[in-house]
């Protein structure tokens, strides 16, 4: 009888222990494989004053088994301490001056590394003021034969891809020895999935005929820009600079279009100028010079009468004359 109630008290005393267990939430079963591979909580949210930017960027569990190898650095117009703000010169260097042609609102920069082969990324996510000005930063920026479909309108090389979408332009480059677009695909899909405005081209851009070349688009608004692209014919720069007077009210876009010959394109231009008055001022001033031009390209360029506030040519008219794509751009003109 003894025996019996000291096992009896023992079984209490394991059912009573286990119950304690169970109200103070531990478990007496080990945990399913459902359990053990449930997903992580939502992250932190992004928040301060660069919160719509800074959440653009991938973290360290968002593409793949890349890691974030530093924090991310944040750059304006000009330097603010306060919000942590660097000039953009510190990140590009002379190069920042082509994104301040573009009403430039700030960008960030952040390097990715994965495995010990010393694979890296780097990207840039650079915001403008308008969806417009990300597309002429894009067009002038991005490079490469291939243009995958990733946001508005991407290019990509071997080693780098560039896309817009919204007002931000996104510039990402592989280093390493694997094949690099898989990554820069990657990355790039994940960014434009966090950018919820798909954007638009310039308006300007849509008065040009079809069948230009892709990746031959350009939206600019000064000079500094222009004198950039290499087909560009320019032998005096500072006096044709001072013929065109472009700046911030002008808008350019060009297009190259296809030709008999292959790898020569004929490129097209149209300059949209505050008024009518501005147009014929700057057509009849580029005339003069272009007559007067000792420079051998700048003989094959042809620019028409202004239609209203624009004035259209093609800097290569001898290409021009295959397919007179001037005569289409001039009627959508209304010229």
């Amino acid at each position: 009888m003894t025996i019996a109630s000291g096992r009896l008290w023992r079984v209490l005393a394991m059912g009573l222990a286990a119950t304690l267990l169970v109200a103070a939430g531990c478990s007496t079963t080990p945990p399913s494989e459902d359990e053990e591979k449930a997903p992580p909580g939502p992250k932190p949210a992004t928040t301060g004053p660069h919160a719509s930017l800074l959440k653009l960027l991938p973290g360290n569990a968002d593409v793949g088994d890349w890691k974030a190898g530093a924090p991310a650095k944040v750059y304006g117009p000009a330097a603010n301490t306060a919000d942590g703000v660097e000039p953009l010169e510190a990140d590009l260097g002379q190069a920042a001056a082509a994104y301040r042609l573009y009403d430039y609102v700030k960008s960030a920069t952040r390097a990715y590394v994965r495995g010990a082969a010393g694979e890296g990324v780097t990207l840039r996510i650079f915001e403008m003021k308008t969806p417009s000005e990300a597309f002429g930063a894009f067009s002038v920026r991005a490079s490469g034969d291939q243009f995958p479909l990733v946001g508005l309108a991407a290019r990509m090389s071997n080693r780098a891809l560039g896309f817009v979408k919204g007002a931000y332009f996104v510039a990402i480059e592989y280093s390493g020895t694997n094949d690099s677009a898989p990554v820069l695909m990657e990355f790039g899909r994940w960014i434009a999935d966090q950018i919820t405005s798909p954007g638009y081209r310039p308006a300007v851009l849509e008065t040009f005929p079809l069948g230009s070349v892709q990746g031959e688009r350009y939206y600019l608004h000064k000079f500094e820009t222009l004198a950039s692209l290499p087909f560009v014919p320019k032998g005096d720069p500072t006096t044709m600079a001072r013929m065109l007077d472009l700046g911030n009210e002008t808008d350019v876009a060009i297009m190259g279009y296809p030709t008999g010959t292959m790898g020569v394109l004929n490129y097209l231009f149209v300059i949209r100028y505050p008024s009518g008055v501005d147009a014929s001022a700057a057509y009849t001033a580029y005339e003069g010079y272009l007559a007067n031009s000792t420079n051998a390209a700048e003989h094959n360029v042809a620019v028409a009468p202004p239609a209203g506030s624009y004035v259209a040519g093609t800097f290569n008219a001898e290409e021009n004359s295959v397919k007179d794509q001037l005569a289409k751009l001039l009627a959508g003109l209304g010229g």
